[in-house]
C-alpha cells in the first residue's frame, strides 16, 4: 500500500518509492494532464438545492447575502439606467398620473360590480387573498413539496419568489409611509375627497389627527396585495418561461388580484398599477440576479469561499491517499 498526497493548485506527490507512486498515480488517473486540469479547474456545484449554499453567510449564493444584494441592486438601479429603462419609467409615471385623474370614476364602476354580479361577490374576497395569505401559503407549499420530492427547480423558484416578496413589500411600505394616501373606503367615511386625501410622510403617526387613526386612512398607495401577486407571478413566469401555460396562469391570477382590490373597494386604480409595477420589476431583478450568479459561479463566490481549505480522502482499489485544496 502506498500513500499519496495531492495538493490542488500546487500539486505535490510524495512517496517512499517514486516508481510505485508513479504507478499509483497512473492507475488512479491523477497523472493524466486532462484529469488534473479537470480536478483543478472543476467548477463548484451550482445547485441551488445544496444546503451549504442556501444557508451560507460567506457565499453570495446564500439566501441572506443574495437578499442583501437584491436590495443593493434595486437601490442603485436608477444610477445605471439606460435610455430604455428611463422610457419605461417615464411611461409608468405617465400612466400613474392618468389613472390618478380617473381614480374616482373607476372606483365608482368597480364598487358596484359585487352588487351587480353574484359571482363577483363570491369570488372577489377569495381571489384577493392570493395577494396575501393564499399567495404566500402557495409559495411555501410549493417550496416544501419540491424539497421533499427533490424538485430543484420548484424549490429554487419558491425561494426566489420569497425574495421578490420581501423586496417588493419593503418598497411598498416605504412609499405608503411617504404618501399616506387614503383608500376608497376611508375617503367615503372621512375626507369625502374624490381619489382620497394624500396626507404626506408619516401622517399615520401624527397625534393631531385622531379621527384618521385607521391604517386604511394612510396606506392606499401603492397596493401591497397587487405587488405581492405580481412579484410571485413574475418569478414563476420567468423561471418556467419554456412553457406558455405557467406565465399565462401566473399573470392572469396576479391581474385578477389587482382587479379584486378595486371590487373590494380597498384601492384606487393607480394604487393597483403601481403595486403591479413594483412587484414586476422586483421579480425580474431577483431572477436576473440569480441567473447572473449561477451562470457565472466562479465570479459569484466570495474570496473566503474560494480559499476555503478542504481535505478529502482518495481511494482507488487498494490505494489510499489524501487531497488537500486551499
Amino acid at each position: 500500500m502506498c500513500g499519496l498526497v495531492s495538493l490542488h493548485y500546487n500539486s505535490i506527490a510524495y512517496s517512499s518509492n517514486l516508481q510505485i507512486a508513479d504507478s499509483v498515480t497512473k492507475e488512479s488517473g491523477f497523472s493524466s494532464k486532462s484529469n488534473r486540469n479537470r480536478i483543478r479547474y472543476q467548477k463548484p456545484s451550482v445547485s441551488f438545492y445544496k444546503t451549504d449554499s442556501i444557508f451560507s453567510f460567506r457565499s453570495q449564493k446564500g439566501y441572506i447575502p443574495s437578499l442583501y444584494n437584491n436590495f443593493r441592486e434595486q437601490i442603485t438601479a436608477p444610477f445605471k439606467f439606460k435610455t430604455k429603462q428611463w422610457l419605461i419609467l417615464s411611461a409608468a409615471i405617465g400612466i400613474t398620473a392618468t389613472l390618478i385623474h380617473f381614480d374616482n370614476d373607476i372606483d365608482i364602476w368597480a364598487t358596484v360590480q359585487k352588487q351587480k354580479h353574484a359571482w363577483v361577490n363570491k369570488s372577489s374576497p377569495v381571489i384577493t387573498q392570493f395577494g396575501s395569505t393564499y399567495g404566500i401559503s402557495s409559495v411555501a407549499v410549493i417550496g416544501l413539496l419540491s424539497a421533499v420530492f427533490k424538485k430543484q427547480k420548484g424549490f429554487e423558484t419558491s425561494l426566489l419568489a420569497t425574495q421578490a416578496l420581501i423586496t417588493s413589500a419593503a418598497w411598498v411600505q416605504l412609499i405608503k409611509h411617504f404618501t399616506g394616501r387614503e383608500d376608497p373606503s376611508a375617503s367615503y367615511i372621512y375626507s369625502k375627497i374624490p381619489g382620497g386625501k394624500w396626507w404626506g410622510p408619516f401622517a399615520q403617526y401624527d397625534q393631531d389627527i385622531p379621527i384618521y387613526k385607521s391604517i386604511s386612512s394612510f396606506d392606499a398607495f401603492p397596493s401591497g396585495h397587487t405587488a405581492a401577486a405580481f412579484s410571485i407571478a413574475t418569478v414563476f413566469a420567468s423561471k418556467y418561461n419554456n412553457t406558455s401555460a405557467i406565465p399565462i396562469l401566473s399573470y392572469s391570477m396576479a391581474t385578477l388580484v389587482g382587479i379584486s382590490r378595486l371590487t373590494e373597494h380597498a384601492h384606487w386604480a393607480s394604487d393597483v398599477f403601481v403595486g403591479a409595477f413594483i412587484g414586476y420589476i422586483c421579480g425580474k431583478q431577483v431572477v436576473a440576479h440569480y441567473n447572473k450568479i449561477y451562470q457565472n459561479p466562479d465570479n459569484s463566490l466570495s474570496s473566503k469561499s474560494k480559499n476555503k481549505t478542504e481535505l478529502t480522502f482518495i481511494q482507488n482499489k487498494n490505494q489510499i491517499g489524501l487531497s488537500l485544496k486551499w
